[in-house]
């Protein structure tokens, strides 16, 4: 070998062994590694495909040297901190998080916040089944919302169009509090079946007689009768057939509603709500289109809007801002107030602490808290700590404000995400029962004994396999 500093040497490496290239700065260590034996591993590892293939790759000049021989093809590892940004993690070093995104966008279930439900897409037989699963035996009356706002048409020109298409009946909801008989308040493996939700009965109106087409549809929010039905099997057939024409009629008569939805309503109060899209069973909510970009803090899509992703917020520090509570207001127990540029601001503080007999010669730490907090949020008559800053905030396009500032903040857990660093409604979407922010936050370990422990339905091991397969090796 004869590469740069590398005088007329023969070396015997052993192949699947760990050897170490090690000596003074310009022995010729790099020389050797990179320089001849990656780089002629790599030449005759690229000279053994086609043209074709060749011009897209980089080939490694061919090193200085008599003879090489068994020399596989190489690989050659930079020698650099490969963390892209402050938001890197071993998970997205490793590009594991890759792999967990994709799974929870093809797995998971999104849950409902408020009501802890499973938010699910009901094609129309899948409706029909589920309204006969929970309400099977009983009778009641399929409905579609017409809402206040957004309606296809309004007064008599939406009446005459209903009456044309032959619905006679509306339903008005009974004005009583809403409560929820079954299901739990937390995320568990009961949560996995529909709540029902139940309420005082509403009353049902007739809109084709005589005096109902005299006084006119309702203003506000009302939902249309589709059908009223026994809930049986034998009504299985009918009850699909009004399913269909419930979806139709839904996206009809309302302009704002592009979903295919309606209500189900039994004579006892029960209601359950079916739709087309992902939603709540019992009060609508629809959660945000799951796609890989969701489950990522990377991504605006899915980063918290409070930390943008990073997990914790600059906050002014009371640490930073009151190092020495030992210190009296008149000894400068405020530092921002005993800066030269401030003396307007520490003048304001003494006139308010004189006019409010705020004692000036007595510690910090030994002030009444009612003090504490007058000087630390402020007031209508002085602006306070937070006042200041939340001026210093409206200019901070200058530099040395800017400084200023930074002085006094310290890095605090997100209160919005808790340091989950995603938008809270990727909490509630869960894969076995877990979020992504808790399989993200278990070691290594833990997280290989998870993925070996579960076990899916035949339906996941089709849609994730590979993924899985990718995740625990």
């Amino acid at each position: 070998m004869k590469q740069n500093n590398l005088k007329n040497i023969e070396v015997k490496i052993p192949v699947g062994q760990m050897t170490v290239v090690c000596g003074p700065s310009g022995s010729g260590k790099s020389s050797l590694a990179f320089e001849t034996l990656f780089a002629e591993g790599q030449r005759r590892f690229i000279e053994s495909m086609s043209n074709y293939a060749r011009q897209f790759l980089n080939k490694a000049p061919k090193p200085d040297i008599e003879g090489i021989t068994n020399i596989p093809p190489a690989i050659s590892i930079e020698q650099k901190n490969t963390v892209k940004s402050s938001r890197s993690t071993v998970g997205t070093t490793t590009e594991v998080i890759d792999y967990l995104r994709l799974l929870y966008e093809k797995t998971a279930t999104p849950f409902c916040p408020e009501h802890k439900t499973p938010c699910e897409k009901e094609s129309v037989t899948e409706a029909a089944d589920k309204v006969l699963k929970y309400f099977l035996g009983q009778r009641g009356y399929l409905l579609i919302e017409i809402p206040e706002k957004g309606r296809v048409a309004e007064g008599k020109k939406l009446l005459s169009l209903l009456l044309q298409d032959g619905y006679l009946r509306i339903y008005m909801p009974a004005t009583v509090t809403k409560k929820k008989t079954k299901g739990k308040t937390e995320l568990s493996a009961e949560a996995t079946r529909p709540v029902i939700a139940e309420e005082a009965f509403g009353e049902v109106l007739e809109i084709s007689t005589p005096t109902a087409i005299k006084k006119g549809l309702p203003k506000t929010t009302f939902f249309l009768v589709i059908d009223r039905l026994s809930f049986s099997d034998e009504e299985r057939g009918r009850l699909a057939d009004s399913m269909g024409q419930a979806y139709d009629a839904s996206i009809k008569y309302n302009l704002s509603t592009p979903v295919r939805k309606a209500l189900v309503v039994t004579s006892e109060g029960k209601r359950l709500t079916v739709s087309e899209e992902a939603s709540c069973p019992i009060c609508s909510y629809t959660p945000p289109p799951l796609t890989s970009g969701l489950f990522s803090f990377n991504n605006p899509l899915g980063a918290c809007s409070t930390c943008k992703g990073f997990g914790n917020t600059l906050d002014i520090d009371e640490k930073k801002v009151i190092p020495n509570p030992a210190l009296t207001l008149h000894e400068g127990a405020i530092h921002p107030f005993t800066m030269p540029s401030s003396s307007y601001e520490k003048k304001k503080m003494h006139d308010y602490c004189k006019k409010n007999k705020i004692p000036l010669n007595v510690p910090w730490e030994k002030l009444s808290k009612a003090h504490r907090d007058s000087l630390w949020n402020g007031s209508k008559e002085f602006f306070g700590v937070k006042g200041l800053f939340e001026y210093l905030e409206q200019i901070k396009y200058k530099m040395h404000v800017r400084v200023f500032i930074s002085r006094y903040r310290s890095p605090s857990l997100c209160h919005t995400c808790r340091g989950s660093r995603l938008r809270s409604e990727v909490e509630f979407i869960l894969f076995k029962e877990k979020n992504i922010s808790y399989l993200s936050n278990l070691t290594i370990e833990e997280l290989a004994h998870f993925f070996k422990t579960i076990t899916l339905t035949a339906h996941q091991e089709e849609i994730a396999g590979e993924v899985l397969k990718q995740i625990r090796s």
